[in-house]
């Protein structure tokens, strides 16, 4: 039906053309009838009265028709608008129909187990018809520990772009990681010149958006958790005003229940695979005490599951402490070393206290610019992932993945993969680390007995000599008849025997003293030479089979330290070289210098000493139990105080020796300024 035309000067010209028609009409009737009549004749005289009132008549008329034209039109614009109205209100009326039965429609299809993919395929042929034709629209995913987007479904002229990306939150636009990830609120820029310099950096950072004139990111909320988001690409200005996300935003929170659990679902079967895994990595780690075999064994498996091109096992208390203790490569990846500590993402995962994913070096910011040389990743790794390993709340390593040749787009599973691992990996050295302790206290105890042993042998046997004696000559003195000569004999002899046991109870409180840390050295600048030559002097007239000859540098000079310690030290290690050689020979003492260090050698050439022994001599007790040596008297405390007196010096100790051949002592000391830090540091 033609709808009635609204314009008023219509209906005025409508008007005064059908008021003129019919007063014209109606006069020319009029008049024929009054000529039929014979009135109009005998009336001519007449005529202009008769004209005035025609002409005051049509007037009347013409007004008349006005107002009816005007009171017309506005009826005519009352039912035109109801009409309009109307059909309006229909319009709208189906419109919200059909947006009911699209959420409807699309509530009843994702009902069911879908997976990721399905789930997307339903939402945008749902949402498609309600959106411009050439509006791009993209679903995307959240992944809470991965921190990255991924786009399961995507249409429009823009859909190429977007279709299969994965987006990290640290590439994703800055105001989209506040907006929608952090503060969990629709992000709108409907206007690209109104938003110009935000809209800027957004395109800089998202190519996709191109020449687009208006964006959107909608977040997706299920049961307080961000699983997704909404992006939608307006070519126009203004395509996305509030009004028009309104059913988007509705059908993105029915679909979000539905991504919700699917992922949930997903998290499941990949939880019970990962547990399988775990469980198996377990029991092989726990089957073993040995750290290495647990690191061998557990770290191949992982790494063979998560078909990745190496893995380090790094260990340090802290992040510059960090160095490579066990790798894995695959068939022709180059090792990285043990040892090494060039690990940037296991440096910062161990930073950070979390686990770290690199989908790819080139493009992650992190690594792009890095803080420092050691942020800088070796040019093979492309794809990495570590997460660190705590003992005790403190850091004790991290385990490190990557990629060579080629980014990886890391999944949740792989993450909680490495994650449950790291934590299995920290119970099992915790326990073999718990089990290396107890074994090394059963060790130390059984150390402890036997030098308790051999404490009561030696003080059963060196200090029972000189009291045998001393209690002997005093019983003769007592009871026999003795000349003064005789007398004064005995009274050296037992004085002699005296200062032996006075010797040996010194020697053991000096030796606590200094295992003790309480034993203060008195320095002064002295001459090392010096020290050396006084110490043979004193040993000299007491081994007349045993010539002592002197080999001193003279470019040995002065040092820091303690001279009767030292004088302790040479003495100590001459009355050894003249106890082991008791068929006599020669004992030769050399000095030389060496950079910092002045150098000393006590060289005798007596018995020897084994080589499972040139450790233990060192310590508290410690004597070569041999036929040969039995006889030979001492409580095997000189040489212990030798290197702690050393040690206290800064310096060094150690012995060379061939059984029948000799042996070698060889001590180091700081010279002059040199190591006087390092010697203050020791003592």
């Amino acid at each position: 039906m033609r709808k009635l035309p609204r314009s008023l000067r219509f209906y005025v010209a409508a008007s005064t053309l059908y008021a003129a028609v019919v007063f014209f009409a109606v006069q020319f009737i009029y008049t024929f009838q009054l000529t039929q009549s014979g009135l109009l004749v005998a009336q001519r005289d007449s005529g202009d009265v008769l004209s005035s009132i025609q002409i005051v008549s049509f007037i009347v008329w013409l007004g008349i028709s006005l107002i009816a034209a005007a009171v017309m039109h506005r009826l005519a614009t009352a039912l035109a608008g109801a009409k309009t109205a109307e059909e309006e209100a229909k319009t709208v009326g189906e419109q919200k129909e059909q947006e009911l039965g699209s959420i409807f429609g699309l509530s009843a299809a994702i009902a069911g187990p879908l997976d990721l993919e399905q789930i997307g395929s339903y939402f945008v042929a749902a949402i498609r018809g309600a959106l411009p034709a050439d509006m791009t629209l993209a679903l995307i995913v959240y992944d809470d520990v991965l921190e990255a987007f991924r786009t399961v479904a995507t249409d429009g002229p823009r859909s190429a772009a977007l279709r299969e990306k994965s987006y990290s939150s640290v590439a994703l636009p800055a105001v989209v990681r506040t907006r929608v990830i952090d503060h969990r609120q629709s992000l709108l820029l409907v206007d690209d010149e109104a938003h110009r310099d935000m809209w800027k950096r957004v395109v800089e950072e998202l190519p996709a958006l191109g020449t687009a004139k208006s964006f959107a990111a909608l977040p997706l909320i299920s049961r307080e958790r961000l699983v997704g988001a909404l992006l939608l690409i307006g070519e126009g200005t203004g395509d996305l005003i509030a009004d028009k996300v309104q059913l988007p935003m509705i059908m993105g929170q029915y679909v979000a229940g539905s991504i919700h659990s699917a992922l949930s679902v997903k998290e499941a079967e990949a939880r019970a695979e990962r547990e399988a895994l775990v469980n198996r990595v377990a029991q092989r780690a726990r089957a073993s005490l040995d750290p290495e075999e647990i690191l061998r064994g557990t770290v191949e498996e992982l790494a063979k599951v998560l078909e990745v091109s190496r893995a380090l096992v790094c260990t340090g208390a802290t992040e510059d402490d960090l160095a490579v203790s066990y790798e894995w490569d695959a068939t022709g990846v180059a090792p990285v070393g043990i040892g090494a500590k060039h690990v940037p993402v296991a440096r910062l995962a161990a930073r950070l206290g979390r686990t770290i994913i690199v989908t790819d070096v080139r493009k992650d910011r992190r690594f792009t610019d890095p803080r420092g040389a050691e942020d800088v990743i070796s040019q093979d790794v492309v794809a990495a992932a570590a997460t660190p390993i705590r003992v005790g709340g403190q850091l004790a390593g991290a385990l490190s993945f990557s990629q060579v040749d080629r980014s990886r787009e890391w999944t949740a599973d792989d993450v909680r993969l490495i994650e449950a691992v790291a934590q299995e990996l920290r119970i099992a050295i915790t326990a073999a680390e718990a089990f290396e302790r107890q074994r090394a206290a059963v060790v130390e105890l059984e150390r402890l007995n036997r030098a308790k042993s051999d404490f009561v042998s030696i003080v059963s046997h060196e200090f029972r000599t000189p009291l045998t004696g001393i209690q002997g000559f005093s019983e003769m003195m007592a009871s026999e008849e003795l000349t003064i000569d005789e007398m004064r004999e005995y009274a050296g002899d037992i004085n002699k025997d005296a200062h032996r046991l006075n010797r040996m109870i010194t020697e053991m409180l000096d030796l606590d003293k200094m295992e003790s840390g309480r034993m203060q050295l008195h320095r002064e600048r002295l001459d090392l030479n010096a020290v050396i030559s006084d110490a043979v002097d004193r040993v000299r007239p007491n081994a007349p089979q045993h010539p002592v000859s002197l080999r001193l540098d003279p470019l040995v000079g002065e040092m820091n330290g303690d001279r009767d310690k030292l004088i302790q030290v040479m003495a100590n290690l001459l009355s050894n070289a003249v106890k082991y050689s008791p068929k006599g020979g020669e004992i030769v003492v050399s000095s030389r210098a060496e950079g910092g260090a002045a150098h000393v050698v006590v060289r005798d050439h007596g018995m020897g000493i084994p080589k499972a022994s040139l450790e233990t001599i060192f310590e508290r007790y410690g004597r070569v139990e041999s036929p040969e040596t039995r006889h030979i008297q001492g409580t095997g405390l000189g040489l212990p105080i030798v290197r702690q007196i050393v040690h206290l010096h800064g310096g060094t100790v150690w012995a060379e020796s061939s059984v029948g051949e000799g042996s070698v002592f060889h001590v180091t000391l700081p010279r002059a300024a040199a190591g006087t830090a390092a010697a203050e540091a020791a003592s």
